[in-house]
């Protein structure tokens, strides 16, 4: 009786995990009609590991199978939006998938500014230092970019966030709008060039070798700013008492603060 019941558990036990495991199909086009070429399908768990990859035909189909059907999948295609869908158990899917924002001055974009004593930054309660971009973008506008560390390297630093600048008292001055989508890349802000960041906007946002493991990982958000905005910063330098993105928590870490020498750099900006 005691080898039925054993036997009996195995089976169910058996069975169960053999029916995690199924076959997985569908459609991939984009959210204007296109068919994204060479779609990267990969199963992927709450961690965010890879079980199975597989990529989607000329037509934007794709089949395989997968590990674990409570897994998600996860649709990765440069120049479009990473998407992650939980499968429950589903087996067929149809995805669409968004084109990234990318901003129209980013390709002739001239950087005017680059430097480490623009802004600084509160981690965990310590100063952190980390460099900063402004970049002219046309003759009234610019752009700051800056340094954000991620958790994990799937992750996207979307259109839609926010720069909120704050005076001595933390009362908003202004807000500045991030205008392009950008992946994370691998390394210190030390290492990263012009070139790294440029990739970052399709998804080849990878300093070449190492592990993974090795890396911190920071996306570089565009966030524009009018020649009209920085004027006025620079004529009441009492309003620029700190940046904060998305948040104005003074403790939290995308909270940044000016050096003494931004005011100066900022006009050595609009010089040029």
């Amino acid at each position: 009786m005691r080898h039925l019941i054993l036997s009996l558990l195995l089976l169910v036990c058996y069975s169960s995990a053999w029916a995690q495991k199924q076959n997985v199909s569908g459609t991939v086009k984009g959210s204007d009609g296109s068919v994204p070429p060479k779609v990267s399908v990969r199963e992927i768990d709450a961690e965010h590991r890879v079980f199975n990859h597989t990529t989607t035909d000329r037509n934007g189909l794709f089949s395989f199978r997968v590990r674990d059907a409570q897994h998600s999948l996860q649709f990765y295609a440069p120049g479009y939006r990473t998407l992650s869908h939980k499968m429950l158990g589903q087996k067929s899917f149809t995805v669409t998938m968004d084109r990234r924002r990318t901003s129209p001055y980013v390709a002739s974009a001239k950087v005017v500014l680059k430097s480490e004593h623009l802004i600084c930054g509160h981690y965990l309660g310590e100063v952190v230092r980390r460099q900063a971009w402004l970049e002219k973008m046309n003759d009234t506008l610019y752009a700051i970019i800056l340094p954000v560390e991620m958790e994990k390297a799937v992750d996207e630093y979307p259109a839609g966030r926010q720069l909120i600048v704050l005076d001595e008292l933390s009362r908003q001055v202004m807000q500045l709008e991030n205008v392009v989508d950008v992946y994370p890349i691998a390394g210190d802000p030390d290492d990263v060039d012009q070139s790294c960041i440029a990739q970052s906007y399709t998804g080849t946002d990878r300093i070449p070798g190492g592990n993974e493991d090795e890396f911190r990982f920071f996306a570089y958000p565009h966030f524009q700013i009018s020649k009209a905005q920085l004027e006025k910063l620079c004529q009441n330098p009492k309003l620029l008492g700190r940046f904060a993105v998305d948040t104005y928590k003074a403790d939290n870490y995308w909270n940044f603060f000016p050096t003494d020498k931004t005011i100066s750099l900022f006009l050595k900006a609009m010089e040029k």
